[in-house]
Parts: structure tokens; C-alpha cells; sequence
């Protein structure tokens, strides 16, 4: 098998992971109570941003700024708004694509600096972590 295909495949197989997980009754808020704890001090001080996520159905602030919490609702003093799709945020945490192709192809809509938003991806990349563990 080719490079190409290898990571095609990749891609694939966690993409079907975060697939059999919402297929097994994850959904979003749950998803959100499995990520609360994965917030360190360490991700805080190194990320230092706070930000709205508005979701098809649901708004939620990552505090990475703070308190180091993740809550339902949007918080009107957050340094971004990531404006996107279930679908996009999915993509985000499962790898399948990062803050700035979603943001450069008209995924995501960003209020505020992309910098502070891309500051995000290590709690993207830990989320990705915990979808993973939950699909096995």
C-alpha cells in the first residue's frame, strides 16, 4: 500500500471511530462532560484563551484562559468565537482537519485573532485522545 493510501486509511479508521461513538449515544454535551477533565494547568498557562464554540445546536465556552473549564453556554468576555457545523468540530477532534483549513475553506467562522484560535489544537488533539479511548 502507497503512502497516500496508508494515511487515507488512517484518516478513515478515525473517522470511523468518532462515528461509532456518536452511533453508541454520545452526543455532544456528553462529549463535553468527557473532556472537562482533561483540562490541566498546564494547557491553561500554555493556551491562555478563552473561547465560544457556537455548534449547530448547542454553545459552549472552553475557558483555557481562567478557570480551565469547559460550560454550556457562551461567555460574552471569551477572546474568540469559533462559529462551525457538529460535523466541522467533529472533523477538528478526530484530526480529519485542523483550525486553519476549516477556517480557510468556510468551515469556521472566527470572531477574534486566528492565533488565539489556533492555540486551540492541543485541546483539540487531547479531545481527539478521549474519542478515541471512549470508540474502543
Amino acid at each position: 500500500m502507497s503512502f497516500v493510501g496508508r494515511i487515507l486509511v488512517s484518516r478513515a479508521g478515525q473517522l470511523h471511530q468518532v462515528v461509532r461513538c456518536f452511533s453508541s449515544g454520545m452526543d455532544i454535551p456528553t462529549m463535553m462532560e468527557k473532556f472537562k477533565p482533561m483540562i490541566t494547568d498546564k494547557m491553561v498557562h500554555d493556551t491562555g484563551v478563552s473561547a465560544n464554540l457556537k455548534l449547530t445546536d448547542s454553545e459552549w465556552t472552553l475557558d483555557l484562559r481562567d478557570d480551565g473549564t469547559i460550560k454550556s453556554g457562551a461567555d460574552e468576555s471569551a477572546d474568540i468565537t469559533l462559529d462551525m457545523k457538529n460535523e466541522t468540530f467533529l472533523q477538528l477532534i478526530d484530526g480529519s482537519t485542523t483550525t486553519a483549513a476549516a477556517y480557510m475553506s468556510g468551515q469556521l467562522k472566527l470572531e477574534g485573532n486566528i492565533m488565539q484560535a489556533m492555540k486551540l489544537s492541543g485541546l483539540f488533539k487531547s479531545m481527539q485522545s478521549a474519542i478515541k479511548e471512549e470508540a474502543k
